[in-house]
Order: C-alpha cells, then sequence, then structure tokens
C-alpha cells in the first residue's frame, strides 16, 4: 500500500475537475472580491462626488430652512420623507456599482456556478470533534497568519498615512473649516488607495495560492486514474471480452450465410471469400463472408460440405479481403474479375448438369 502508486502525485482528470465543480468545489479567493469591492467603492466615490456634495448641499439648505417654523406632523412627515429620498439618491449609485462589481467578479471566479448544496442544512457542520480538526488544521492555522499579517500591514499602512499628515493637522486650528474638510478628505482618499492596493495584491496572491492547494487537493493516484478509466470507458478485459463476442456472433452469421454462396474465393489456404450473386434480385455480387486462417479454413469446409465451388485466385482474394466486408457488394472495380469466375462456375454447373441429364 505503500508504493508510488498508491501516492496521488498526478494531477486531477477533465471528469474529476467536473466532478468536483457539481459538488461546489471549485478555486475562490475569498479576499479578491473585498479588495475589488472597496477599490469599486473609491472609484464610484470619485466618479459621482460632485453630485453627492451638490446634493448633501442643498439637502443641508431644506433642512436649515425649516429652523423656526412651527412645529407640525406634515412638515415631520415632509422632512423625513425628503431626508429619505435624499439619501437614497445619494446611496444609490454607490450600492448599485458595488453590486454589480461583486456580482461581476463572483461570476468570472466560478464560472456561473450555483451550487443549492452550500445553501442546504449540513448535519456534519454540527459535528463538534470535525469542528476542532478544522479548527486546528494546517489551512486554519495559515489563514490566522494571513489574517495577522493583514492586519499588521494594515495598521502600518494607515500609521504612515497619518504620520504624514500630522503638519497639517497641528495648524488645522488657523484653517477655515472647508480647508480641514478637504484635508480630512485627501488623508481619507490617500489612506483607501494604499490600502485598496496592498489589499489587492494580497487577494491575488491569495487566489493563485487557493488554486494550488484547490488542485493539490485534487490529485490522483495512478490507481484512481485507471478506476475513472475503467469506469467511463470500461474495463480493457470486459471490452475485449465484448470484442471477441461480436466478433463470433458476426462469424456465426457469416458461417451461416456461406450454403447459399455461389463461390468461394481463395488465397488458397490463408483467405477465403464467399460471394453470391441472383441476376433477379440482385444488382452486382454480394460477399457473404470473408475469413483468414482458421475462419477461413472454416468456410472451404462449408463450401466443401455444400459442393460449393472453391476458387483459387490469391490476388483478387487478397484484395477484396482488404476493400470489402461481409454483407457488403462487390466494389466496382473487381466486377469483371468476378464476372468471369460466376460466368466459370454457371459453365461448370450446367456441364454437370448435362452429364447427370441422361442418368435421370
Amino acid at each position: 500500500m505503500g508504493d508510488d502508486s498508491s501516492e496521488k502525485t498526478e494531477e486531477p482528470t477533465p471528469h474529476k475537475l467536473r466532478e468536483a465543480r457539481k459538488k461546489g468545489q471549485i478555486a475562490k479567493g475569498k479576499d479578491l472580491t473585498g479588495a475589488v469591492g472597496m477599490l469599486a467603492v473609491f472609484f464610484i466615490l470619485q466618479g459621482v462626488s460632485l453630485q453627492m456634495w451638490s446634493r448633501i448641499m442643498e439637502l443641508t439648505q431644506t433642512l436649515f430652512s425649516t429652523i423656526g417654523q412651527p412645529f407640525s406632523l406634515d412638515l415631520a412627515y415632509t422632512s423625513m420623507a425628503t431626508l429619505m429620498w435624499s439619501f437614497l439618491q445619494l446611496m444609490t449609485p454607490l450600492f448599485a456599482g458595488i453590486i454589480v462589481v461583486i456580482l461581476v467578479l463572483e461570476i468570472l471566479q466560478t464560472q456561473a456556478l450555483i451550487y443549492w448544496g452550500a445553501i442546504l442544512p449540513d448535519i456534519k457542520k454540527l459535528d463538534p470533534i470535525a469542528g476542532t480538526k478544522k479548527f486546528f488544521s494546517l489551512k486554519q492555522y495559515v489563514e490566522t497568519l494571513k489574517s495577522i499579517a493583514k492586519i499588521l500591514m494594515i495598521s502600518f499602512l494607515i500609521y504612515n498615512v497619518v504620520k504624514s499628515y500630522l503638519p497639517y493637522f497641528f495648524i488645522s486650528g488657523q484653517m477655515p473649516a472647508m480647508q480641514v474638510m478637504i484635508l480630512v478628505g485627501m488623508l481619507v482618499m490617500r489612506m483607501v488607495i494604499q490600502i485598496g492596493i496592498f489589499y489587492l495584491i494580497i487577494a491575488i496572491l491569495d487566489y493563485m495560492y487557493q488554486q494550488y492547494e484547490y488542485t493539490k487537493s485534487l490529485r490522483m493516484s495512478k490507481k484512481e486514474i485507471q478506476n475513472e478509466y475503467k469506469q467511463l470507458e470500461g474495463d480493457p478485459m470486459i471490452k475485449q471480452r465484448q470484442r471477441d463476442q461480436q466478433r463470433q456472433l458476426a462469424q456465426s452469421r457469416q458461417m451461416g450465410a456461406v450454403p447459399g454462396a455461389d463461390v468461394v474465393v481463395t488465397n488458397p489456404t490463408h483467405i477465403a471469400i464467399a460471394i453470391r450473386y441472383d441476376s433477379e434480385t440482385m444488382q452486382s455480387p454480394m460477399i457473404v463472408a470473408r475469413g483468414r486462417q482458421l475462419l477461413a479454413q472454416a468456410i472451404r469446409q462449408v463450401a466443401d460440405s455444400h459442393y460449393i465451388p472453391i476458387i483459387q485466385n490469391p490476388l483478387l482474394a487478397r484484395k477484396l479481403y482488404k476493400q470489402s466486408v461481409a454483407g457488403q457488394f462487390v466494389p466496382p472495380e473487381y466486377y469483371q474479375a468476378v464476372a468471369e469466375i460466376l460466368a466459370f462456375v454457371y459453365n461448370l454447373k450446367r456441364k454437370r448438369r448435362q452429364r447427370l441429364a441422361p442418368q435421370e
């Protein structure tokens, strides 16, 4: 059991990959969606920032215009409806863009795979022993290290960005409010760009690692590949037995047709071709049986027992054997040669009848 054939060193076959996909097993980078989603939020905000800022200013003016007015339910409802509608107008482009980006990314990663088994409850997931083993597995250990490394790196990036802007914040008390807001926006923008790029690089590396782990988990032993081939293509021994049975059946059918032949052309011992021709029902002569070696010998024996003429013509026998099969008509290029043999056979039969006629 410890030989090389039992080790899973072979790449998974296309069939193994298809079966794994049917079970919902695919290589998917979890961080890739988050990284692209973060960058998508940033670029969408960049694209609609002016419109959003303009809308926020209009909303602020509308809300401030209600200050000092007598309170009423109608005013409260109107203000709340205006606030909610403005919020939807502000957030709809952002949410729609994020949803589209995430959907496209998921489709590209999964190739539009929908596996309902992942949605249905699985009692095996409630097994505490299996859960404990999974928690202390090497994969979980690697995931934990990745998370710690990401937190440390993101913290370092935030520290660097904030550190570079500290001199400006020390004098922010002397700046107009609008300039302070611009400064904060620039800080956040730079922070998001650096974290997003770092996160995207990590996500791409993680996706490549997931691809490697996925392929590794589906590796097969040589024995498994052999078993799969037998399952899909059939056991070679069984297929050989089936071919032998089919050959025997075809031979038995051929042997049953030999008694109806008009002549058997031989090589003289290795090949035998049984030919039949009926001018009233057939357009051309037909090969009713053909064979080599033992089958040729059997055809000759049946022909002898039924008084069917056996004509030796090695060249014609070889050509007919190579270019025709039992149940087919003689190829047109051999009509003349076969016609001469049939004419010779018919002439022999006529002479035989003439010799036997006085005795009747």
